[in-house]
């Protein structure tokens, strides 16, 4: 690269990691929230919000790459058109396509990387999400070490604890059993949750069972040690399984019967993995349609501002069509290709506005032949 194209590569490269930064930390916020329920209902740890957090970034970034590049190349541009540098670049001999190079490589590597988002590192973060979340779910000690409340375990058992301490033990527990003909209530000074081999139950420490005799009458049984059996109020159907978006590229294009019957039909496989291969395509897209706001014509000194806005809205639009297209490929496998060829087109339309010549020769300037005043006469 000659030194003007060097100088045009760092110059859209720190405008596009900025916005790229910009809009991962509002991914981020936006799906801590939506995963509070984690800290809220559930009683997990802040750490773990985090974790699962930054394990749903990658499908989110792979989305907001196109987004980024594209502004980008929009703030680099508008400062170099505003200073002039491209004029007297193309005043120094540089064709169109030497000046536009340095940034359609900035767009090449950022569909690079966003491949290798697409195709490894999204799959492996949200394998590991999900398991995450099928352990909170199916961990039935986080729904339980909830102190101060009074928890339903289906709808006969009731469980209250008055405080928990820091080694996860229950304090004050009170338990009543209303299965079966007699109720049981269970009163004790500590429980905890353990896994045995028949399955989860609670160690209840120092305590009393208060049950009817056979006449009616209440008695009451202290105990020391006492298991009471949770294994009811677990939920054995439930299985850990991976969706379209936790699954590898292989899976994808070549689904076994297990995973197509899964899914429900092969057609939403084939469309994630074709999705996952035409979607890094749109960085080169977006990257050459911001351009042509720029190099579609003149140099204007008035500002680009209306072809801002006509390229921006080409851009949000051709990637509203590709996501749609892709939603119709669950059900149509024939539309796999037009995946492929909405963000081609786009970047061949952006090349011959880019390259082709916007001027045009002059007119050729008829001139009057003046009378002089003798000659009228």
């Amino acid at each position: 690269m000659t030194l003007f194209q060097r100088y045009t590569f760092r110059q859209t490269l720190w405008p596009f990691l900025g916005a790229m930064a910009a809009l991962t930390s509002m991914a981020v916020l936006t799906q801590s929230l939506s995963n509070l329920d984690l800290v809220s209902e559930r009683g997990e740890t802040a750490f773990l919000l985090f974790y699962i957090t930054v394990l749903t970034l990658p499908q989110m970034i792979s989305l907001l790459f196109p987004i980024a590049v594209f502004l980008g190349v929009t703030i680099t541009m508008s400062r170099l058109s505003s200073d002039s540098e491209m004029t007297v670049a193309a005043a120094a001999g540089m064709s169109r396509l030497q000046r536009i190079s340095p940034i359609l490589r900035l767009a090449i590597y950022a569909t690079l990387v966003n491949l290798v988002v697409n195709l490894f590192i999204q799959p492996a973060s949200f394998r590991e999400m999900r398991k995450q979340l099928f352990d909170i779910r199916t961990d039935l000690a986080a729904g339980l070490m909830r102190e101060g409340e009074f928890i339903s375990l289906g709808n006969q058992v009731t469980l209250y604890a008055f405080d928990i301490s820091d080694k996860n033990t229950l304090n004050d527990v009170f338990i009543e059993d209303s299965r079966g003909e007699n109720p049981n209530t269970y009163a004790a000074r500590r429980g905890q949750i353990a896994a045995t081999e028949r399955g989860p139950v609670m160690l209840l420490e120092d305590g009393v069972l208060t049950r009817p005799d056979a006449v009616g009458a209440l008695s009451s049984l202290t105990f020391d040690l006492y298991e009471f059996d949770l294994t009811a109020f677990v939920d054995n159907t439930t299985s850990l399984f991976f969706k379209e978006s936790d699954k590898f590229l292989p899976e994808l294009l070549q689904p076994t019967p297990a995973d197509i019957a899964r899914s429900g039909h092969k057609q939403h496989l084939w469309a994630e993995g074709h999705y996952r291969l035409s979607a890094p395509l749109y960085n080169i897209a977006f990257a050459l349609i911001a351009m042509t706001a720029f190099m579609s014509g003149e140099h204007q000194r008035m500002g680009y501002g209306r072809n801002l806005v006509i390229v921006g809205v080409s851009a949000i639009l051709l990637r509203l069509v590709g996501l749609a297209v892709q939603a119709g490929a669950e059900s149509n496998s024939n539309l796999n290709a037009v995946q492929y060829l909405l963000p081609l087109l786009g970047i061949a339309a952006a090349m011959i506005v880019i390259l082709r010549s916007r001027r045009r020769a002059p007119k050729p300037v008829t001139r009057t032949p003046v009378r002089t005043a003798l000659e009228s006469r």
